[in-house]
């Protein structure tokens, strides 16, 4: 899962947000601990927010999560202890004040001093420990996070191009750039990174030189967002209101860890538990057996996320643009979707049409025209790609009343191919997913070639697509995976999945023509250069099709409607998007 930054400041300043990969968290370690979750409360009592996870935290050090375990199962967790300057309005996905008071500070100007930008804070926050939060603490979490090169999050959140933070006062930050900064930099790289609490860390810091013994240390800390955890075990996990945080709603979070979705959605029908947080919100399965439950909400909402087939593109005819073009044009997305994503999308671009701000529908119709036109021109179209690649068959595929027809004798310059493999998730993982492959495997079997499935584990296929062999060779022909597309309010997976030296490159793409425009698009300092640079790549990734997007996907979540009720509906994430809808959820009464 790809987590963004944002995760901080989601869950305090407004819900929404969900992660670069779709990488295994790790597995739950124990049953559910009902028992210290306790009976329902009455209107005596505090709300207490009682949360189903589906695994366990596989680190209580927030440094840690950020930097190397950015799993969802952490953020839904540690997430809302941290402030930032700014948070994520899930309604618009824009920034609001957080730390920071007023409307975002505009990109700088440069001046006698160069590049600076100035930020008033607030004095409304308070560590957990009674602690004001301040521009103190913002320039220690830089300080450390530069002085000990950390990676992952925080060296996102801190690029190269900020010379130094200075906490002019208590209350007044200022930046200095090296540079005019794209809006990666300012205002979504820093003015989303969490705040540590320098009262507490830096007396641990001083005698650390790395990011490894950082990592060793134990989590013991306090909270600067809602919640303050107060327990945690390898099932259980319970959070108090941080009473230094305004407007927190829920007296506190308990999180039960169960050892699957079964015994969660056991745990909602019968009242134990009042939601489940799963990246995948909940199966067929799950939707169904609370469907009509009493007292429980059901809700569909967009997945800020995608599905799509990899390609390996050092190996033919994979490494063959009219290979891939052509399955494309064969393959039925919109059919396959209607027919087996209840509530799914067809997919022609990473970008969710559900992220309204940056999508952009005259240039996704453009990009997605090719592939809608009528069955009898896609394959037209795609016998005369492979034809001039030189492709031959005894018998071409044709069309019969409408129908594709089964093509044989296939060679490819003179040679007959070899089996492809695709490797997939079993349908217990994800059942669309799996049969999603079998139409991919039969469209590729109507051109001719011998198609496999190669059905396994999801660790299994993220490890082989995303490693090589000893001789550096990638590991496989296709693969079926899905990406979690981080914060909405700044696409930043391009350059993870699409440059030359992208750290999740998993296919050994390379285009200049990209990779120059990833570099405008990431100085970009102007909204709407930078949204018009993602729709030019965009572009250029529906043509070279490193990744064949298959369907945006969309999640199903459920609630206790007896015992709370939420502001947002139907937003991009869902509940679990927004790490359990902290900020927009209210008891009933």
């Amino acid at each position: 899962m790809l987590l963004g930054i944002a995760v901080a400041a989601v869950a305090q300043a407004g819900p929404d947000q969900e992660a670069p990969t779709e990488i295994a968290a790790p597995e739950g370690t124990g049953g559910s601990s009902l028992d210290a979750v306790g009976p329902s409360t009455t209107v005596d009592e505090p709300f207490r927010y009682r949360v189903g996870l589906l695994a366990g935290i596989s680190t209580d050090n927030f440094w840690e999560y950020i930097g190397a375990e950015p799993t969802a199962w952490n953020a839904y967790v540690l997430g809302p202890t941290k402030p930032a300057l700014y948070g994520i309005d899930p309604a618009g996905s824009e920034l609001i004040p957080d730390l920071a008071t007023g409307e975002v500070a505009p990109m700088p100007a440069k001046g006698a001093d160069g590049w600076q930008v100035r930020i008033e804070l607030g004095q409304h926050l308070a560590w957990s420990d009674g602690e004001p939060v301040s521009a103190f603490d913002v320039v220690y979490t830089f300080e450390t996070a530069r002085r000990l090169g950390l990676e992952g999050g925080w060296g996102e959140a801190f690029g190269p191009q900020i010379e130094a933070m200075v906490a002019e006062s208590a209350t007044e930050l200022r930046i200095d750039l090296s540079e005019h900064p794209g809006l990666g930099v300012w205002p979504y790289g820093i003015g989303l990174a969490p705040i540590m609490p320098a009262h507490v860390w830096a007396p641990r810091t001083a005698d650390i030189d790395n990011a490894t013994d950082l990592y060793e240390l134990d989590g013991d800390d306090v909270s600067g967002g809602p919640l303050q955890i107060t327990t945690i075990t390898d099932d259980f996990i319970e959070a108090v209101a941080n009473p230094g945080y305004p407007e927190t709603e829920p007296a506190g979070v308990s999180y039960t860890v169960f050892a699957g979705e079964a015994a969660a959605v056991a745990a909602m029908k019968s009242g134990d538990i009042d939601a489940i947080l799963d990246p995948n919100g909940l199966s067929e399965v799950g939707s169904a057996a609370l469907d009509g439950a009493d007292d429980v909400t059901l809700e569909r909402s967009p997945a800020n996320s995608v599905r799509y087939l990899g390609f390996n593109l050092t190996r033919a005819p994979m490494s063959e643009p009219a290979f891939r073009q052509s399955l494309a044009l064969l393959l039925d997305r919109e059919a396959i979707a209607d027919e087996l994503l209840p509530g799914g999308e067809a997919a022609y671009t990473m970008l969710s049409p559900a992220n309204e701000p940056w999508f952009d529908q005259n240039r996704a119709e453009s990009i997605a025209a090719p592939y809608r036109e009528g069955i009898a021109l896609r394959l037209e179209s795609a016998l005369s790609l492979l034809q001039s690649a030189g492709y031959e068959w005894d018998t071409p595929p044709t069309l019969v009343d409408g129908v594709l027809g089964q093509a044989s004798g296939l060679t490819i310059a003179g040679a007959a191919p070899a089996p492809l493999t695709i490797l997939t998730p079993g349908d217990e993982y994800d059942p669309a997913r799996h049969d999603y492959t079998k139409r991919i495997e039969a469209t590729l079997e109507l051109l001719g070639f011998d198609a496999r499935p190669v059905v396994t584990d999801f660790d299994t296929v993220v490890d082989l697509a995303f490693s090589e062999d000893e001789a550096g060779a990638r590991q496989y022909d296709m693969y079926v995976l899905g990406w979690t597309l981080g914060s909405p309010v700044r696409p930043d997976y391009y350059r993870w999945l699409f440059a030359t030296d992208g750290v999740a490159n998993s296919t050994g793409y390379s285009n200049e023509e990209l990779d120059a425009l990833l570099a405008g698009y990431e100085g970009a300092s102007d909204p709407t250069r930078a949204r018009a640079a993602v729709w030019d790549m965009e572009q250029i990734l529906a043509r070279d099709l490193p990744y064949l997007m298959l369907y945006h996907p969309d999640i199903v979540e459920g609630y206790r409607s007896d015992r709370l009720r939420f502001d947002q509906h139907a937003v991009l994430g869902g509940i679990q998007g927004r790490l359990g809808g902290l900020a927009d959820l209210h008891p009933m009464p």
